[in-house]
């Protein structure tokens, strides 16, 4: 359903055959509007309407039917998209507490493309001209707004480097929307992340001894699941005992396991760690949790996404 990016480097922000777009920490989701209906369907394919009733308005789009392609995000008091702030929406299942977190901590539906309107199938046309008819269908607010864009890749890119956010999405002027991974979008990070499945923990001790002392971490190579290291920084305890209460027990059978001790659970929640490089053994260091992905699989964390 969705067309994602491959990894770019800072040198095509000079590029004159892209355009730029900044790159927000968010959920990725797929607006459908049939009639008066909505709803939001994340990249593996879940209904995620319930949990943003605030972001239920037909009347901000003018078509009767259309698909849009966007990013759910938080933003906080200094207006910049907070991930943390959106993982407290995804961490709640009651419709009382979606409620509440709703009106603590509104979303806002930010949209970079439209491949359907009125039935019509727009994903051949040119990016550009998409751009185009998404000006046409939405009508901005608090809620609901367009992503802008430049020309200007360098000056984008010194814009995210002082407000301190994700990186730049650069798009060929021409591309079609087309489902799957392709050179026509690439992403350019500011940060080193990589989204890592969860296959095990550490025993807690001290102040986290009812929890966990930190996560391991593994992607899928051509030979199997091999392990990165641990990660024991960037969770609270609100996030861990969430954590605890989703761990199932199970035996994994990783390439590289480590020498202390673990604690194995099935390898299905991923995780998105920021670290500052890969040891020549192939372990993050210094790495920090950023959030959980609950709109990534685990078969999409590879080991070929390390940044070496």
């Amino acid at each position: 359903m969705f067309m994602l990016a491959k990894m770019g480097s800072q040198e095509l922000l000079r590029s004159k055959d892209y355009i730029f777009e900044p790159k927000l920490d968010g959920t990725r989701a797929m607006l459908i509007k049939e009639g008066k209906t909505m709803r939001f369907i994340n990249r593996r394919g879940y209904n995620i309407t319930r949990r943003y009733p605030e972001l239920r308005n037909e009347n901000q789009l003018r078509c009767e039917s259309c698909k849009l392609d966007g990013e759910i995000i938080v933003y906080n008091s200094h207006g910049l998209p907070d991930f943390h702030l959106l993982q407290l929406r995804d961490l709640v299942d009651s419709s009382k507490d979606i409620r509440i977190r709703s009106e603590l901590y509104p979303a806002t539906f930010v949209i970079f493309d439209i491949v359907e309107r009125n039935g019509e199938d727009l994903r051949n046309l040119p990016l550009l001209e998409r751009k185009r008819i998404l000006q046409e269908v939405v009508i901005e607010d608090e809620r609901y707004q367009i992503i802008p864009y430049t020309e200007n890749g360098e000056k984008l890119w010194e814009i995210v480097k002082k407000m301190n956010i994700e990186g730049v999405m650069a798009k060929r002027r021409d591309s079609k929307y087309r489902e799957g991974r392709h050179e026509d979008w690439l992403k350019i990070k500011y940060f080193k992340t990589v989204d890592a499945i969860i296959v095990g923990y550490t025993p807690g001790k001290g102040k986290r001894e009812d929890t966990f002392g930190a996560l391991l971490l593994a992607l899928y190579s051509k030979e199997g699941l091999r392990s990165v290291g641990k990660v024991g920084t960037g969770f609270d305890s609100t996030l861990s005992h969430y954590l605890l209460s989703k761990f199932k027990e199970d035996e994994v059978n990783v390439l590289n396991p480590p020498p202390y001790e673990v604690r194995w659970v099935k390898p299905e929640l991923v995780c998105e760690v920021q670290y500052l490089e890969v040891t020549p053994d192939g372990k993050l260091r210094a790495p920090s949790f950023k959030r959980l992905r609950f709109d990534k699989g685990p078969e999409e964390c590879r080991w070929e996404d390390l940044h070496w």
